[in-house]
Formats: C-alpha cells, sequence, structure tokens
C-alpha cells in the first residue's frame, strides 16, 4: 500500500511529494494536468518564498533558469515614492516572480528524482472510505480507465476549489467574503528591474519582472467596484495602467502580450485540514487574498509542516497518523493567522492621505522602512509597526513633511 496520495501536483503538492519522498515514502501524486502548463497564480515571490527553495536545494535551478532576481521594492501613492526592500530570510533577500509553467515543473521533476511517483492528466473523482476512514481514491487515468488507488492518508493539494474537501466535507473555519478582484498580464517591452507597486484610491497596481523578458502587470479593485467594471474588465484593466504614473510610460511603450485573467471569486478562508484518513494543504487549507503575494510561501510551509506530520504519524498506527495530521491543522493556523488577519487589513482600499503621511514618516526612520518591507513580506506580525502608537507618531511626522514640502 502506498504511504501517502496526494491529489494535486503543483506547488503546494509537489512539495509535498518531493518531502516525503526524500523521507523515503511511497508517495503518488495525482494531477489533472500535464506539466509544464499555467494556472492563474500570484507568483511573486518575497524572501520569505524563496527561503523555502534554498532549504530544499532548489534556489539555483530557479536562478538558473533565467528567472530575474528582484532585490528592490518601489511603491509609489500619488506622487510620493517608498523604496526598500525587505530583510534576509535564511539567508536570502533575494525576490523572484517566476513563471508558474516553470516553477511547478520544476517542482514536479524535483518529486519525481525524490522517488515520488507523479501521473499526470489523471481525474480524480471520489475519495474511498472504510469504517469511517478515508484509504483511497478513485480516478479516471490520462486514458479515461478507471481505477481505485489506495494508501494510509490521503491528500487534497487541489486549490481553493478542493474535490477532496468537499469529499470529505471539510468545513471552514474562518470564512471572509471576497474583499478585492484582480486580473493581470505578461507585457513585452517594458523593462523592470525592481518590484514596483502603485497605488490609487480605488486601485492598486502591481509589476514584477518575469521570466523571458517579461513583465506581469496585475491590477486590483475594491469588490465594490465589479459591477461597474465586469463588463469592460481588459478596457478597465488597461485603463488603470494608463493612470498609474509610475509604469504608464513604462507601459506605453511596451504591448500586451497575452490574456488579462484574473477573478472576483477570492475568498478568505481557512478549513479544517485534517480528518481521519485526509489532509489538506495549500489553498485547499487556507486561501486569502492575493494583494499580499502569500499564498505561493503558506503552500510551502504547509508542505513542510505536514510533510513532518505525515512522516511522524506514518511511524505508528492510524489512529496516531490521525493525531499528528490534527497536529499540522492546529500549526498552520498558528503560524498563518497573523499573514491572514495582514492580508485583510492591507487588502482594504483605505484613505489615501492618512497613507501617505505614515509612509512619509516611516521613511525617516531607516530601521523603521525595513521593518514596513519585513511586514509586508510576511515576517513579521503588522502590530510591530501598526499600532495606535507608532502610526499617529509617523503620520505626524510625514504630515509635517508634506506641509514643509508645500510650504
Amino acid at each position: 500500500m502506498l504511504d501517502a496520495i496526494i491529489v494535486g501536483g503543483r506547488a503546494a503538492g509537489a512539495s509535498l511529494g518531493m518531502l516525503l519522498a526524500r523521507r523515503g515514502r511511497r508517495v503518488l501524486i495525482l494531477d489533472r494536468a500535464t506539466f509544464p502548463s499555467d494556472t492563474m497564480s500570484t507568483h511573486f515571490f518575497w524572501p520569505r518564498t524563496t527561503a523555502f527553495l534554498k532549504t530544499w536545494g532548489l534556489l539555483d535551478r530557479l536562478a538558473a533558469s533565467g528567472c530575474p532576481p528582484i532585490t528592490r521594492v518601489r511603491w509609489t501613492m500619488g506622487d510620493f515614492e517608498f523604496v526598500g526592500a525587505p530583510s534576509e530570510v535564511r539567508g536570502v533577500a533575494t525576490m523572484y516572480c517566476p513563471r508558474r509553467t516553470v516553477l511547478d515543473a520544476m517542482l514536479v521533476e524535483a518529486a519525481r528524482e525524490a522517488g515520488a511517483e507523479v501521473r499526470e492528466g489523471a481525474n480524480v473523482r471520489d475519495v474511498l472510505w472504510s469504517d469511517g476512514r478515508v484509504t483511497g481514491v478513485v480516478a479516471h487515468d490520462a486514458q479515461g480507465e478507471g481505477v481505485e488507488l489506495r494508501a494510509r492518508i490521503v491528500v487534497g493539494a487541489d486549490g481553493m476549489n478542493s474535490r477532496i474537501a468537499r469529499s470529505v466535507a471539510a468545513p471552514y473555519k474562518v470564512y471572509e467574503e471576497p474583499i478585492t478582484f484582480a486580473f493581470y498580464a505578461y507585457w513585452n517591452d517594458v523593462p523592470l528591474d525592481h518590484f514596483g507597486g502603485h497605488r490609487a484610491a480605488g486601485s492598486r497596481v502591481l509589476e514584477f519582472p518575469t521570466h523571458n523578458r517579461q513583465t506581469c502587470i496585475y491590477v486590483g479593485w475594491p469588490m465594490a467596484r465589479y459591477p461597474e467594471l465586469k463588463s469592460s474588465i481588459e478596457r478597465a484593466y488597461l485603463d488603470e495602467i494608463a493612470g498609474a504614473w509610475g509604469v504608464r510610460d513604462r507601459a506605453r511603450k511596451g504591448q500586451c502580450a497575452t490574456q488579462v485573467i484574473g477573478s472576483s471569486k477570492l475568498p478568505n478562508f481557512y478549513r479544517r485540514s485534517a480528518g481521519p484518513g485526509w489532509a489538506l494543504v495549500g489553498d485547499a487549507a487556507y486561501h486569502k487574498d492575493p494583494t499580499t503575494g502569500m499564498g505561493i510561501a503558506d503552500a510551502f510551509l504547509g508542505a513542510e509542516l505536514l510533510a513532518e506530520a505525515i512522516d511522524a504519524g506514518l511511524r505508528q498506527d492510524a489512529s496516531r497518523l490521525d493525531q499528528s495530521t490534527l497536529v499540522y491543522d492546529r500549526q498552520l493556523y498558528d503560524q498563518t493567522r497573523f499573514i491572514f488577519d495582514w492580508t485583510l487589513a492591507c487588502s482594504q482600499f483605505r484613505e489615501q492621505a492618512l497613507m501617505l503621511d505614515f509612509f512619509r514618516g516611516v521613511m525617516t526612520n531607516e530601521a523603521d522602512t525595513i521593518r514596513m518591507f519585513d511586514i509586508y513580506a510576511g515576517k513579521q506580525p503588522m502590530q510591530t509597526l501598526f499600532n495606535e502608537e507608532t502610526v499617529k507618531r509617523y503620520s505626524a511626522i510625514g504630515r509635517a513633511r508634506a506641509n514643509a514640502r508645500v510650504a
């Protein structure tokens, strides 16, 4: 019998399969896609994300793939620039924005190298039960043949609309409706050597250098604007870029090279992520607004925590395996809740004048400027800077700087 069947072979599933196989576990990864292939994704890597790849021995592969390193962040709000970079995580400060066609194929290859079996084009239909416990899956292979597969644990790594989560009736522990909707595309001839962010009262434009000398340009809006814009998303997308002074001049010289893709269905939730014979990881377990770019980092974190839990549990009987995965469920929540809360706060389109004053004030202090970027990077809780005392103090400093400039 297999030790683990993992349904979904992208960032969370392939990473989990690799980590379990490296521990000597018999792992089967099933994915209806074939690789390389693309998927809708916020795929910017803060140092927190990059650090996982370094720990796993895969960062050099990503660098060798032609993905440009990013060492600087530049945000504009109105006529104000906020420039800096987060500090190192596990010795890594470099950021990346890899295409999912490259990243996912790299992770699948690493899983296979570790000894995991990966079946592409496999469509999982349901889970198998025995005595109240999940014992396997029912799937159709790439040729459409039905097959039953059994393992000591089945893991759903199949995204926020997870079939495995539905099959086991995994309840939501936390659920918040979407705050933003977002669309993006890839552009040619829009040169960029940093991560750029451009914020206005009714939108947010983000840009990242990626593979093939392209720039990924992302636009997010508050959900309140969706009824107004949904019939003309591509036009609205281009209009927002044309209005963002930090990017518009370069975008005029370039060309949008791909379809504009995105979604208005971006809920914020935690599901119960473990039960008898099953577990969830990645977006199947926990999903949040893409604004802060934390999805893949938390998928990698979940893969590490769950690999350790499964490996420890497999050394004992089924009941201890279930206890071990329940520990994973608590760990994932405890280690990501501050990021979840920060993402919800950051996704709100607050009064821009107040934010400008605060950012202007923070920029007067080098240590707190770095702390600001560390908060955005998911390295520190937001309360280390976003608390009543510091917000009041830095807003006053920023307001004084703005008034002096006008005078």
